[in-house]
């Protein structure tokens, strides 16, 4: 496996997971607006107060998911184990990039190309 205890394989993920996090909270709604990519309007304060529980539950989802697929190996059905949690990590990972999801959505609706 690796040289981390379970605990700081828990605790470095959380930690990288919200790094992530405050990293797409800053591109999506400091970045991309104030280049002028997206223009929201109101709709920018709502994506914000929505990713802050999307984003926080994701990062620890995430982490609990790390530990959990970590410690699979002591469970009986150890492929189930496995299974669930890395969909708790996809999930967490999907709540952690909502905000960046919804920016790209904004960009690519008001796209006007060329016909």
């Amino acid at each position: 496996m690796n040289n981390f205890s379970f605990d700081e394989l828990q605790k470095k993920d959380l930690l990288t997971a919200l790094g992530l996090w405050l990293v797409v909270e800053i591109v999506s709604f400091v970045l991309f607006p104030t280049v002028g990519l997206i223009n929201p309007g109101a709709r920018l304060r709502t994506w914000f107060l929505l990713s802050i529980p999307f984003g926080l539950g994701g990062a620890v989802l995430l982490s609990m998911s790390s530990r959990f697929v970590a410690t699979a190996g002591n469970r009986p059905q150890r492929r189930l184990s496995e299974l669930l949690g890395q969909f708790g990590g996809w999930i967490g990972l999907a709540g952690i990039l909502f905000p960046f999801v919804m920016v790209c959505i904004e960009f690519f609706t008001n796209l006007n190309l060329p016909r």
